[in-house]
């Protein structure tokens, strides 16, 4: 007897992504949580897929397109971000981040540290003084604050919480790496680069008393917001034993409502306490599913352009406290990075390498180079952000088989590509996120949101913006070099059947063919037809993932599966 369908969606305008012909298809037949068919010219085609127990929808038009898929996502802080700390725009001043501290400190229990932003990375230098930290004393009442840039690699923490760490008030020359001093006293400005924040997160995680019971509900608050905008699969860029535990319980639940490719993170743990490599690999093997993935490893070659820690081929715009010269330094020299990531290969796991410069991208190719000629053939490598590379360096990224994880969605206008403009030459700023040039070389290019660096992982946004290449937001005016603009069939790519197979699992998700799991979205416009800045706005009207509803626009924003609602 045939095989008859769960559910068969007709008068419907399907975009399969499974090919490079976006001509809609005009019926969809799901069995068993996967794709049975595609009717392509006429629904009638999935008639004979009907049985008695066939649901058969009429979508009056409606459009219906694969799952999104976020290559680049920190899902466990978003929903943190989102429930638990103070949150203010990106584009606020200082005085606007002042009183937003002055309101949430004025209502927070006693000793209870404030953790929030994120403050504009163009801000960096009016926070770079003792005054600046005193203003924060004066409306912090008290406690102990962190606030995060808005690249969540930087912080500005008040006297409180360097006093809690240990962190020496007068300066001095055993200080952290990355420890601002005021340019004219010497002092602690509370404004920390990178891994000079390590004291201030092992004070707060001494006082904290989050469960893995909360971090559950941050994890459920950030997947109700994902089904609602249509994604159903990601991967989550730093993976420690925390991400583990609660994705696992979230499946052992049956909670998790999309694909997960974990990054786990060996070096560079911001937590002081976390798990030795060896136990977080054999916790990693022990979790790992059909849909919990952790075969990928995390790596940082440097830090971000704002603060100057991003390592670049040519100088930065010279300054008194770096000289003419600045380029940044990579974090891992060329030997142990092959080493490293010879390792890693050897282990059967791929890795993400954060790369912000042109001089990092350029010494992660070094290294997999090497690799590449020593037969290490199947391992995959991501060049996560890659905001510059030069023009040669694109070549080699398609030579050597190096995927291009674009995040966060700095193509366009916004803060931080604002914050850029102020410590580079304008000629280099202005030519960020060469997406047009890697597509055409035939880089896969997969696209992430790195949330919470961007405010929500609406990836609408980022779809828009890469065939605008203008703010979708509107906030921001202008563009940043259009000439890098994709079209809506590329973009749409980008966060579907690319992100997809950059976290290797293309032969699952990612496109609607038969075979591959009912991961899709029923959303409220055709990208292929409205005008392209139009697509931002995309409401989903339903998302789908293994052939079971998870998300109803009508339900309010709740998914239509069972849930527990996030509450702290």
């Amino acid at each position: 007897m045939a095989e008859t369908a769960d559910l068969i969606l007709r008068n419907a305008r399907v975009y399969p992504l499974a090919s490079h012909d976006d001509t809609p298809a005009r019926g969809l037949a799901v069995a068993g949580g996967t794709v049975l068919a595609i009717a392509r010219s006429d629904d009638r085609e999935l008639d004979a897929l009907i049985g008695p127990e066939t649901e058969v929808r009429d979508l009056h038009g409606a459009v219906v397109v694969p799952g999104l898929f976020d290559a680049h996502s920190h899902h466990l802080i978003g929903g943190a971000t989102e429930l638990s700390q103070l949150r203010f725009p990106t584009s606020a001043s200082v005085d606007e981040v002042l009183k937003a501290v002055d309101a949430w400190a004025s209502e927070a229990p006693d000793g209870e540290w404030i953790m929030g932003g994120s403050w504009g990375s163009s801000l960096l230098e009016q926070l770079s003084t003792v005054a600046a930290r005193r203003r924060l004393d004066a409306v912090s009442h008290g406690h102990p604050v962190v606030l995060f840039d808005d690249s969540h690699h930087n912080n500005w923490a008040n006297t409180a919480a360097l006093e809690l760490a240990g962190i020496p008030l007068e300066g001095g020359d055993d200080l952290a790496e990355g420890t601002v001093l005021d340019a004219d006293t010497g002092e602690t400005t509370g404004v920390l680069l990178e891994r000079a924040v390590l004291p201030i997160r092992a004070a707060r995680d001494a006082h904290s008393s989050e469960s893995e019971t909360d971090w559950m509900v941050y994890s459920q608050k950030a997947w109700e917001m994902y089904s609602a905008m249509g994604v159903t699969g990601l991967q989550e860029a730093v993976a420690e034993a925390r991400e583990l535990r609660t994705l696992h319980r979230m499946e052992q639940e049956d909670k998790l409502i999309g694909r997960v490719s974990c990054c786990l993170l060996f070096a560079g743990s911001l937590d002081q306490n976390a798990m030795s490599a060896e136990d977080l690999d054999r916790l990693a093997r022990d979790v790992e599913s059909d849909l919990l993935r952790t075969d990928w490893v995390k790596l940082h070659m440097d830090g971000v352009p704002p603060a100057r820690t991003a390592a670049f081929l040519d100088p930065y715009l010279p300054t008194p406290q770096h000289g003419h010269d600045h380029r940044g330094d990579v974090f891992h020299p060329h030997e142990k990075l092959v080493g490293m990531l010879r390792g890693y290969a050897d282990a059967g796991r791929s890795v993400k390498v954060h790369c912000t410069g042109d001089a990092s991208v350029r010494a992660c190719l070094d290294a997999i180079e090497v690799l590449r000629s020593e037969g290490y053939t199947s391992t995959r490598f991501q060049i996560a952000h890659g905001q510059f590379v030069s023009e040669d360096d694109r070549v080699r990224m398609r030579d050597l088989s190096v995927i291009a994880e674009i995040s966060p969605f700095l193509w366009y206008p916004g803060e931080i590509p604002k914050a850029i403009a102020e410590v580079l030459p304008e000629d280099r700023a202005r030519r960020m996120q060469p997406n047009r040039a890697l597509t055409d070389l035939g880089v896969l290019v997969a696209g992430g949101s790195d949330w919470p660096v961007c405010p929500s992982p609406n990836l609408w946004e980022g779809i828009a913006g890469l065939v605008t290449r203008a703010d979708p937001t509107n906030e921001y005016p202008g563009t940043l070099w259009p000439e890098q603009a994709l079209t809506v069939a590329e973009a749409l790519r980008v966060f579907t059947i690319n992100g997809a197979e950059a976290a290797g699992l293309d032969h699952v998700t990612g496109s609607l063919e038969p075979g591959k799991s009912a991961d899709f979205a029923v959303i409220d416009r055709d990208p292929f037809v409205v005008d392209p800045a139009d697509i931002a706005g995309t409401r989903v009207q339903e998302t789908w993932f293994r052939g079971r509803r998870v998300y109803l626009r009508s339900m309010e924003s709740t998914p239509a599966t069972e849930r527990t609602t996030a509450t702290t």
